[in-house]
């Protein structure tokens, strides 16, 4: 007879995945929502202002709540209807608003001298809330029978849901970082890099990972020791999400320092895409693919550590080359289309790039599907599966453009504007809150109906902890100073 942990890892593995445009479908309700809240925020400001407690109810009820509906078995019909109903809505209020009233995906300030600041960008700082909550929503409700199995990560090849969810955070970290904000428009920022200490300049990123190899090794110990169920062709036997984060974010400032120092400031562009190619044809041409998916979790001299560590955990840490071009593409593209001045100055140039990008990046997965017959892959994160969550993270970035450039520069709604300040913090409580209901609820004995009220109760609860905790910091730190030119 199995265990309950047995059942548990059977439920969540062997899967062949979706399509992508299904599983652009379960995200579309992101930007939907986005939409029809911002233009019922608009509507109703004058009867109630920046009034908190009733923006959280309606943020939860058309943003969260479709959310849930469409990584369930009620996508069709229910939350396909529930999508139309949002958007015609939405689009009513659009057009019955105020007519003339110029549109802006983005915000600017400008400080007592005239001179602007960076421009605040509330179309990005929703996406990145997306990734986390469409996240949250995907670890707690794939226990549930609710939950479609084809949403579920993939075994070897296909398209699923959760297979985009460790390469969506690899993404919304690349259009955000430093290297993409600063360098195109700091002319000092690469000549000090190159005069930095190799020490001064992997210090950095050495202290940010601290929390997130912590973390890492927690989940090893309590995923061991509590019994918890595992899908070891995820990332294998020791390895997780918080271990790829960390060499992903070390081994990116490593390469990024020793390229200006070996090539000089401005030569890193085809580095990403070499390294790329060069990892398929490892996988296509010299068997990487099949040692992934066939070779066995011991070596042959089962007295080497490192041997054994490294063929319990190929697939975290083979997958950590494709993550690691992944981020260096995403940073390449954020800064085309958002933060380089040269390129993107307006909100039209921004959504004008982000659609040029999005649709290279969608021909580009055709042509390694349809001609070079390189199937997706995210157990070996290959050329496939990157092109593919560069497209599919675009497209979410470009939809949300979309609806912020259609209700006057709205700002953020406040659950997604607290998750998107307090990611790391938020993203472990919802991760501690899925164990708890997995220990203490058998979930494979819930029904439907059930199951959707727990996953809503548990995302309403994962967005009260981040508006306290957001509550609680602005509280105790201190603002900051402002500086005599603001």
């Amino acid at each position: 007879m199995t265990t309950l942990k047995e059942q548990k890892e059977a439920f969540v593995t062997g899967h062949s995945g979706s399509t992508p445009g299904e599983v652009l479908l379960v995200c579309f309700s992101a930007p939907v929502g986005i939409f029809l809240f911002n233009e019922i925020q608009r509507s109703t400001k004058v009867l109630f202002g920046t009034n908190r407690p009733f923006l959280v109810a309606v943020e939860s009820l058309v943003l969260l709540l479709p959310m849930a509906i469409c990584q369930t078995s009620l996508l069709y019909p229910y939350g396909v209807a529930l999508l139309g109903i949002e958007f015609i809505l939405a689009f009513c209020l659009n057009f019955l608003s105020s007519a003339g009233t110029k549109r802006n995906c983005e915000t600017n300030d400008s400080n007592k001298n005239g001179k602007a600041k960076k421009p605040k960008l509330p179309f990005l700082t929703a996406y990145r809330s997306t990734v986390s909550y469409l996240t949250f929503v995907a670890i707690l409700a794939v226990d549930f029978y609710v939950f479609p199995r084809r949403f579920a990560k993939t075994e070897t090849t296909g398209y699923g849901l959760m297979d985009l969810g460790a390469g969506s955070f690899i993404v919304s970290g690349g259009f955000v970082s430093w290297y993409a904000r600063r360098s195109a428009t700091s002319t000092s920022t690469s000549a000090q890099t190159v005069t930095a200490s190799y020490w001064e300049t992997i210090k950095p990123t050495l202290i940010r990972s601290i929390p997130l190899i912590v973390m890492g090794m927690i989940r090893l110990l309590t995923t061991k020791g509590l019994e918890y169920q595992e899908h070891v062709s995820e990332y294998g036997v020791h390895w997780n999400f918080f271990f790829t984060l960390t060499v992903v974010g070390i081994a990116s400032t490593m390469a990024r320092f020793d390229s200006l120092q070996i090539l000089g400031p401005g030569n890193f562009k085809a580095y990403p895409w070499l390294l790329l190619v060069f990892h398929q044809a490892a996988l296509s041409k010299y068997g990487m693919q099949t040692y992934i998916e066939e070779g066995g979790r011991q070596c042959a001299e089962k007295t080497s550590v490192v041997c054994n560590v490294f063929a319990a955990n190929r697939e975290g840490i083979l997958g950590c080359v494709g993550y690691l071009s992944m981020f260096f593409i995403s940073e390449d593209i954020a800064q085309y289309c958002i933060w380089d001045e040269r390129f993107a100055k307006t909100p039209s140039q921004r959504g004008k790039r982000l659609s040029i990008c999005c649709s290279i990046l969608w021909a580009a997965l055709w042509v390694l599907v349809s001609v070079l017959e390189i199937p997706v892959s995210r157990r070996s994160t290959n050329a496939t599966f990157v092109i593919w969550t560069l497209a599919h993270n675009v497209t979410i970035l470009l939809m949300m453009w979309i609806a912020f450039s259609l209700t006057n520069g709205s700002s953020v709604s406040p659950i997604f504007d607290a998750v998107n300040r307090h990611g790391l913090i938020v993203f472990i409580l919802a991760n501690l809150m899925t164990g708890l209901v997995n220990i203490t609820i058998n979930t494979l004995e819930v029904a439907d109906g059930q199951a959707l009220g727990v996953i809503f109760v548990y995302l309403f609860a994962v967005g009260s902890v981040a508006l306290t905790v957001d509550w609680t910091l602005r509280s105790l730190l201190p603002a900051r100073p402002k500086t005599k030119d603001e």
